[in-house]
């Protein structure tokens, strides 16, 4: 269960203030759920998923994933955490240019301890319309193709929590549903945390939860 008690996250704004980035006075996820997380851009729906995954420390609140007190842990225990239990789709694929699609995804699955195959590999690309692109440098595949191979590299690891920031923006119609289509079969067949912020209706219908997030205040 993921649970979450008064969590603020607040930045200096440049003036010598503090600028409230984000309140969640109370949050809980049953074992295997999922939610989708809405709101405009800049209302906190990015920084959310930042402290559920580790990669940002909150000002001041709690957040507990399964046995593990998240807001209790070191940096470097942190980082340990997100390896292990965390595939993290961002809003920008932020894959590495000078590796190939499937060196990309190799790499994520030896960093959190694991191994891929080539067929493995070839298995996810095909599921997401990439067949055929093992050998691609990252650098030239087009923005949406980009997207897909960020997914596949989060998934590959087979995480735990699995949080996606805008999956679909950069995807036409029949590849955003192709590529939910997968996420939500690898929810249902994993059994792990889903957590989706997104401004696109068709992907919100498809949760059961939802969230409104609106300048940093959970609705």
């Amino acid at each position: 269960m993921i649970t979450i008690q008064n969590l603020i996250c607040d930045f200096p704004d440049g003036d010598g203030k503090t600028l409230r980035a984000l309140s969640v006075p109370s949050f809980s996820l049953e074992d295997g759920g999922m939610a989708v997380i809405t709101g405009p851009s800049g209302s906190g729906k990015t920084t959310f998923l930042h402290c559920l995954s580790g990669l940002l420390t909150p000002t001041s609140g709690s957040i507990r994933i399964g046995e593990v007190q998240l807001s209790s842990l070191s940096p470097s225990e942190r980082c340990d955490f997100r390896a292990a239990k965390v595939g993290y789709v961002f809003q920008k694929p932020l894959l590495l240019s000078y590796l190939t699609v499937k060196e990309n995804i190799r790499l994520s699955a030896s960093l959190s301890g694991g191994s891929a195959d080539d067929d493995t590999i070839s298995s996810l690309l095909h599921r997401v319309g990439l067949s055929g692109l093992e050998e691609r440098k990252a650098d030239h595949l087009s923005g949406g193709q980009q997207q897909r191979v960020s997914f596949l590299r989060a998934i590959v690891r087979r995480p735990a929590l699995l949080l996606a920031d805008e999956p679909t923006a950069a995807l036409d119609e029949e590849n955003g549903k192709k590529l939910m289509d997968f996420m939500l079969d690898y929810q249902r067949e994993t059994g792990c945390f889903l957590l989706c912020a997104t401004h696109d209706k068709r992907v919100m219908d498809r949760f059961p939860l939802r969230y409104d997030v609106q300048k940093g205040a959970f609705l």
